[in-house]
C-alpha cells in the first residue's frame, strides 16, 4: 500500500476518533453544568426528563439546549427565578427513565416537568417494545401531573438515514398513546423538526445545533400555551 492510499486510509479513522472523543467531553461538561445548576434555588422549579437532547447537545453551551432556553422564557415570563433539574442522561432511553429518572423526580416537587425521549429507542428497541414501555411511561407521569404540569414531546424526525421511516412511526405511536391521557400535553416535535436544515444541526451531524434548539423550544412553548 502506498503511502498516500494509508494517509487517504487513515484519515476519516481519526477523525472519527477524534470526534467521538470530543462528543465524549461535550456529555460530561454537559452533565456536570446541570449538576451545577441544580444548586441554584427557584421560586418556580423546571424538572427535564430524558436523553442527550434534553441536556442540550450539541448547542454551543448547556444553557443553550432547549432546557435553559425554557428556564429563561419561564422566568422572563413569570418575573421570578427558575430552579432547573435536568435530570435527562445522555443515551438514554424510555426504560431508563422509568428506572432512574423518574424516581429521582419525586422528591422535588416540580411547577412544570418536560419530556423528551424515545430517540435512542428508535435504534435499540423494537415498535413492540416500545409501544409498551412508553404507555407505562406516560401512566406514571399521568400520575404525577395531578400535582404539576406535565409536557411531553413524540420522537424527532431524523431528517435521513435508515432509521427515518422508523422514527416516524415510532412518533406516531408517542402521539396516539398520548392522546389517551389527556393530563399530559404532547409538545409537537417531530412536526417542527421535520423542515429542519444542516444548519440547524450540531457539530456531530446528529444532535440539535443552537437554531435547532430552538425548534425543540418551540415545540414545548407551543404545548405551555395548552396549558
Amino acid at each position: 500500500m502506498t503511502l498516500r492510499r494509508v494517509v487517504l486510509f487513515a484519515a476519516p479513522v481519526l477523525l472519527i476518533s477524534r470526534w467521538r472523543r470530543g462528543l465524549t467531553t461535550i456529555v460530561a461538561d454537559h452533565a456536570a453544568y446541570w449538576r451545577r445548576r441544580s444548586r441554584r434555588p427557584g421560586e418556580f422549579v423546571l424538572v427535564a426528563l430524558g436523553d442527550s437532547l434534553a441536556q442540550g447537545l450539541t448547542a454551543a453551551r448547556p444553557e443553550l439546549g432547549f432546557v435553559g432556553l425554557l428556564a429563561d422564557h419561564l422566568e422572563a415570563e413569570l418575573c421570578s427565578s427558575v430552579a432547573v433539574h435536568n435530570l435527562a442522561v445522555s443515551g438514554a432511553t424510555v426504560p431508563d427513565v422509568l428506572a432512574d429518572q423518574l424516581p429521582a423526580l419525586d422528591g422535588l416537587a416540580p411547577d412544570l416537568v418536560v419530556v423528551c425521549v424515545g430517540t435512542n429507542d428508535v435504534t435499540r428497541n423494537g415498535p413492540d417494545e416500545f409501544r409498551e414501555n412508553w404507555r407505562t411511561l406516560c401512566t406514571e407521569l399521568a400520575t404525577r401531573a395531578e400535582r404539576t404540569r406535565v409536557l411531553v414531546a413524540d420522537v424527532p424526525d431524523f431528517r435521513g438515514g435508515p432509521h427515518r421511516v422508523t422514527a416516524q412511526r415510532y412518533a406516531a405511536v408517542a402521539r396516539e398513546i398520548l392522546a389517551g391521557y389527556p393530563a399530559l400535553v404532547p409538545a409537537p416535535l417531530h412536526a417542527l423538526t421535520r423542515g429542519q436544515r444542516l444548519r440547524d444541526v450540531g457539530r456531530d451531524l446528529t444532535h440539535p445545533g443552537n437554531s435547532g434548539h430552538r425548534t425543540y423550544l418551540a415545540a414545548f412553548l407551543a404545548a405551555l400555551e395548552q396549558t
